[in-house]
C-alpha cells in the first residue's frame, strides 16, 4: 500500500476518533457537520469545486505550515476537540440562530429537531410563501403568538416554510399549505402529532391551544368596524340612500364563514374611515326572513347594496382582502389599499391638479392669475381638499417655492408617527397625494 493510502486511511481513523470522543464527551460536531451538509446547494458546491480547482503546491504547503504553528500548543486529544470547535463555531452558531418574525418561532430544516424537541407543546405552521390562505392567516397567527408570549417558555407558536424547507415538510406529510400541527410535550417526531382542523380565527386557535396546553392567551381587545345587522335594523341601514352597503351573509356554523370572519374584520377595518361605505353582516341562518327576502341559499353570500339603489347584486370574486377591497373600489369610487391606506391618487382633483402643473411652470405674474382661477374653482366645489391646492398656490406666492419643500418634509414627519390616528392619517396622506402634483412633470389623475 502506497504511503498516500495509509496517511489517507490513517486520517479518517483520527477523524473517527475524534468524533468519537465529542459524542462521549457530550459535543454534537458529527451532528452539525450532518446537519450543514445537509444545506449545501448547487451554487455552494460549484463556489468549492472552483476552489479546489484553484489550489496549488505553494498554497497547500501554507496550509499546512499554519496548521503544525497551530498545533504547538496541543497537548491532548481534548485540546484538538477544542480547535476543532474553535475553527467550526461560527459556521455551527450561524445555522443553529434561533430567528423570530414577531412573537413566531422561525423553523428551518437545520434547527427544527433542535428547538421542536418535545421539551415543551408547540403549534406549528407549515406554509408556502406564494399560498394566498397562507397571507391571509399570517396576521392571525402573529396576533396568536402575541397571545400567548407571556408563556414563550412553556409553550411555542412557530412555523415553517415548507416550500423551502421541504425534508421537514416531506417528513410530516405535508401535501397542502397552510397545514397546522400540534406538537404535545413529549412528541419530536411524525407520531404523536396531531392535525389542527378547526377555524383559523384567533379565538378558535387560542382555544385549542389553550385547552391542549392548559395555559390561558392574553388577546388584546379589538374594536371591529363591521356592522352587526339583524330583522330590526337591516333595511334602514342597508338602504340608506348615502350609503354603500357591503354585507356577508353568514352562518354561525359554517366552516367557510368562519375562515373568512378575520379577514372580514380586516376589511372592515380598511374602510372604517370611509363615510359612505358601511362594511357589514347579518346570521342569515338565524334571521331567516331577511335570508329568504334576499334569496340566500349558501353560505357565505356576499352582496353589494349600491347607495341609492334599490337592489343589490352579489359578489362573486376571490375572499381575499385585496379582491374585496378592489371591488369597492371600483363600484363605490373609494381609493383604498390592502391594510386600509390610500391609493397615491387619492383626495385629488383633475382640474386643480392641471392648474398645480401650470402654477409651476410659470413665473410670478402668471402663478397669480393661476391661484385666483384655482381659488374660484375650490369654492365652487366647497370642499378642504380643493381649498388646500388654493391655500399651497398663495403660500408658494408669499414663500417661494422653498415652501413647498417645507409642507412635504412637514407632512413626511407627519406620517412616520407613531401618534397619529387612522383619520388624520387618511388627512395628511391626502394632502401629501395633492403636494406631488405640484411638478411640471406631473400627470393630472383621470376623471
Amino acid at each position: 500500500m502506497s504511503f498516500f493510502k495509509k496517511l489517507f486511511f490513517l486520517l479518517i481513523a483520527v477523524n473517527a476518533a475524534f468524533l468519537g470522543y465529542d459524542y462521549y464527551q457530550g459535543g454534537q460536531i458529527a451532528f452539525n457537520l450532518v446537519e450543514n451538509a445537509k444545506q449545501l446547494n448547487k451554487d455552494q458546491l460549484h463556489h468549492y469545486v472552483n476552489e479546489l480547482k484553484s489550489i496549488t503546491p505553494e498554497k497547500i504547503a501554507g496550509q499546512v505550515n499554519n496548521a503544525f504553528a497551530q498545533l504547538q500548543n496541543v497537548n491532548s486529544l481534548s485540546d484538538i476537540l477544542e480547535l476543532v470547535r474553535e475553527k467550526t463555531s461560527p459556521i455551527l452558531k450561524s445555522s443553529n440562530t434561533v430567528e423570530h418574525d414577531g412573537n413566531v418561532l422561525v423553523l428551518t430544516d437545520a434547527n427544527f429537531k433542535q428547538l421542536i424537541d418535545g421539551s415543551k407543546p408547540a403549534l406549528v405552521e407549515f406554509y408556502a410563501p406564494w399560498c394566498g390562505h397562507c397571507k391571509n392567516l399570517a396576521p392571525i397567527y402573529s396576533q396568536l403568538a402575541d397571545a400567548f408570549a407571556h408563556q414563550k417558555e412553556n409553550v411555542i407558536i412557530a412555523k415553517l416554510d415548507a416550500d423551502q424547507h421541504r425534508e421537514t415538510g416531506s417528513a410530516y406529510g405535508i401535501q397542502g399549505f397552510p397545514t397546522l400541527k400540534w406538537f404535545p410535550k413529549g412528541v419530536h417526531s411524525p407520531e404523536g402529532v396531531e392535525d389542527y382542523k378547526g377555524a383559523r380565527d384567533l379565538n378558535s386557535l387560542a382555544s385549542f391551544v389553550q385547552q391542549k396546553s392548559g395555559i390561558a392567551p392574553r388577546i388584546r381587545a379589538q374594536k371591529s368596524n363591521v356592522v352587526e345587522l339583524n330583522s330590526k335594523n337591516f333595511h334602514e341601514i342597508v338602504f340608506n340612500p348615502k350609503k354603500h352597503v357591503f354585507v356577508e351573509f353568514y352562518a354561525s356554523w359554517c366552516g367557510h364563514c368562519k375562515n373568512l370572519a378575520p379577514i372580514w374584520e380586516r376589511l372592515g377595518h380598511a374602510f372604517a374611515n370611509e363615510p359612505n361605505v358601511v362594511i357589514a353582516k347579518i346570521n342569515a341562518a338565524d334571521e331567516a326572513d331577511i335570508g329568504q327576502e334576499f334569496d340566500i341559499e349558501g353560505y357565505p353570500t356576499i352582496k353589494l347594496f349600491p347607495a341609492g339603489e334599490s337592489t343589490p347584486f352579489a359578489y362573486s370574486g376571490a375572499r381575499s382582502e385585496a379582491a374585496f377591497i378592489s371591488f369597492l373600489n371600483e363600484h363605490t369610487g373609494t381609493k383604498r389599499k390592502v391594510g386600509g391606506g390610500l391609493e397615491s391618487d387619492a383626495g385629488r382633483i383633475p382640474e386643480l391638479d392641471e392648474l398645480a402643473i401650470r402654477f409651476m411652470t410659470h413665473q410670478k405674474e402668471k402663478r397669480e392669475e393661476i391661484q385666483k382661477e384655482a381659488q374660484q374653482f375650490a369654492k365652487e366645489l366647497g370642499t378642504r381638499y380643493a381649498n388646500y391646492y388654493a391655500k399651497i398656490m398663495e403660500k408658494m406666492l408669499v414663500n417661494g417655492d422653498k415652501f413647498l419643500d417645507t409642507e412635504k418634509q412637514r407632512l413626511s414627519k407627519i406620517l412616520k408617527s407613531d401618534d397619529v390616528s387612522s383619520s388624520k392619517l387618511d388627512d395628511f396622506n391626502i394632502r401629501q397625494n395633492i403636494l406631488a402634483s405640484f411638478d411640471k412633470k406631473a400627470t393630472p389623475v383621470a376623471v
